[in-house]
């Protein structure tokens, strides 16, 4: 099937360019030049992934992304950041609220491009079950890959994507210490270009989201990160 992309951006010519990279790429591509047009467009059509960007009038990409990861419709659909705002606070905020990539503008289209298949590689690989089938429980924590959920203490706790595959990794693999490039090409792809503090800001969203439990994930100084049992 072939996936369908909701870019939202108010500059005409980034949504030319997007659009027609992508659609090159064989993606059905849809652009909405603002937050109030996308919104509206969820309501008779669904998206596979949202390219948004964050300085828009109105209604900006924070509270789009907040509204969708609060919908129980939409709150799983991956979101890449698409944004001029470069300042480190504003890539922490953007994946705290619940994005999935973060890349600023000036932008490679060829990167672009290459971030979108790394997602799309990913997402089919859940959808087809290359993920570990079985639930992973440890002391009040209840991770099930074959409903993507996660429970903790027998109460529902909602994760982004890249959060549950960090957090999937991790437990799946108590004693192993990854490095931040071992999480990103597991979660990633190999050809998709992340920085370390991204990988950072989500494990610090996974100890906040897992509550009493929290010190399970395990920070190795100079090194990475681990499951301690």
């Amino acid at each position: 099937m072939q996936k369908k992309i909701f870019v939202i951006d108010d500059e005409k010519d980034i949504q030319d360019i997007i659009k027609i990279n992508l659609r090159a790429e064989g993606y059905d591509v849809y652009c909405y030049s603002s937050a109030e047009e996308a919104l509206r467009a969820l309501e008779t059509d669904v998206p596979h992934l949202f390219i948004l960007d964050i300085m828009m009038p109105g209604i900006d990409g924070f509270e789009f992304c907040r509204r969708v990861r609060a919908s129980e419709h939409y709150k799983s659909i991956p979101i890449i950041f698409l944004s001029a705002r470069s300042d480190e606070i504003d890539r922490v905020l953007g994946l705290e609220l619940g994005g999935d990539d973060y890349m600023t503008k000036p932008f490679s289209v060829k990167e672009l491009k290459s971030r979108v298949k790394a997602m799309f590689r990913r997402l089919s690989r859940m959808e087809n079950g290359e993920h570990i089938s079985k639930t992973i429980v440890h002391e009040g924590i209840e991770l099930d890959p074959d409903h993507y959920s996660l429970c903790v203490d027998g109460k529902g706790v909602d994760l982004t994507k890249t959060e549950f595959e960090i957090l999937r990794l991790l437990l799946a693999n108590p004693g192993k210490v990854f490095t931040r490039d071992n999480i990103i090409d597991s979660i990633k792809g190999q050809d998709v270009y992340v920085i370390d503090r991204t990988i950072d800001v989500h494990v610090m969203n996974i100890r906040k989201k897992l509550g009493p439990y929290k010190n399970v994930i395990k920070t190795f100084s100079g090194v990475g990160y681990g499951f301690k049992k």
